[in-house]
């Protein structure tokens, strides 16, 4: 994982190297990739629009609508790339670095032009955050419930509402959305987006997380890519869900091979880097919102990511194969070392709460009498 600040600075020298015309094959590779890395990009696009901000403060007025900005320059290049892949790869940034230097010098100018001088949302945002240990529930100016899982947030603009409703979200979300045919309510998650008009459902899009997944309570959703062409005639109803890959390294031969033993369960969509399952029980998805954990075989590494986040507490874990170990139960009020407690008990494990680091390590005389009622099951 690259550091932010080193990732800028590679990107300005990238760039400069390619207005400089110095640029090889593998340089203007590197640039490509780094506006489709999630994390990488956040950070350059904070950056750049630091820049543009820095430039409307000093004489210029304008209102502009930031991360729909650079994701209009994210789709302008994705149209390339997809349109003439490799042999015209030179000539496909030779189109965009016009934008991108715009992008840092003329913020204003080129957002004029990317939204047709229609000022649809101010460059002011609401945010709302629930912190590490808690959760939040926000009624939106349209009368839409949002309910914001632990370490999750929202971001909306102030003229929410009145051209569209549009909501940033990382993290996790139930959504009971108030309907209004005329202007659609809209959920993105890193570029994901889950577009509905009246309708009950949760996104998760953690930033650690390699997928943004969707779940349908009520109602019905289209799913679509705010930058990338993909998605496109795609929706979901009741008791479905939807799981997108972020990006397509993601899928390793490893989840590749889960995908196909469970494709009687589940609908692969290659292309789309989508996973559907048609019929699922949302109740444990959801549960966290009425303070619950219904947990359905889950490994042992990503129940303690959930319960780090509910309770803001670190895991540490001894050993990588206990992590593997799966574990199923309803959780209701109960303290870190309740719930700690009930795991020990039915998993081949010890525990030790040291300040706020969970060290779990496993116990050994327990582990071989667990892996023979495994194999019986």
């Amino acid at each position: 994982m690259k550091n932010t600040e080193f990732s800028n600075i590679e990107f300005k020298g990238l760039l400069e190297k390619f207005q400089s015309g110095k640029s090889n094959p593998e340089e203007l590779r590197q640039l490509e990739e780094m506006f489709f890395d999630a994390e990488i990009s956040e950070g350059i696009k904070s950056a750049m629009l630091n820049e543009i901000r820095d430039f409307e403060t000093a004489g210029s007025e304008t209102d502009t609508d930031y991360d729909r900005l650079f994701q209009s320059i994210q789709k302008i290049i994705s149209d390339h790339k997809s349109n003439t892949r490799s042999l015209n790869l030179r000539l496909n940034f030779m189109r965009i670095a016009a934008i991108i230097v715009m992008a840092f010098v003329f913020g204003g100018t080129l957002s004029y032009f990317i939204f047709n001088s229609d000022k649809t949302t101010s460059g002011s945002f609401c945010e709302v955050t629930a912190p590490l240990g808690s959760t939040s529930e926000i009624v939106l100016p349209d009368s839409s419930k949002v309910w914001l899982n632990a370490g999750s947030k929202i971001k909306y603009s102030t003229t929410y509402n009145q051209k569209n409703r549009l909501i940033y979200l990382e993290g996790e979300g139930y959504f009971i959305v108030a309907k209004n045919k005329e202007i659609p309510f809209i959920v993105d998650a890193y570029g994901f987006e889950v577009k509905a008009v009246g309708t009950e459902f949760n996104v998760k899009a953690y930033k650690s997380d390699p997928t943004v997944e969707t779940t349908m309570v009520e109602g019905k959703v289209t799913l679509q890519h705010s930058t990338e062409s993909i998605l496109k005639g795609v929706y979901l109803t009741p008791n479905q869900k939807a799981t997108f890959y972020k990006k397509e390294e993601s899928l390793t031969v490893e989840v590749i091979k889960k995908l196909q033993e469970k494709k009687e369960e589940l609908n692969y969509i290659p292309e789309h880097r989508l996973v559907i399952a048609p019929r699922i029980d949302p109740k444990a998805i959801v549960s966290w919102k009425e303070n619950r954990l219904i947990i359905e075989r889950e490994q042992l590494g990503t129940l303690a990511e959930i319960l780090s986040r509910k309770y803001n507490f670190n895991f540490e874990f001894k050993s990588e194969d206990i992590k593997r170990i799966s574990f199923s139960g309803t959780l209701e009020d109960e303290t870190l070392q309740q719930v700690m407690n009930v795991i020990k008990i039915s998993s081949p494990i010890d525990y030790e709460i040291v300040g706020k680091t969970v060290i779990i390590e496993q116990n050994e005389a327990r582990m071989s009498e667990f892996k023979k009622l495994y194999k019986q099951k």
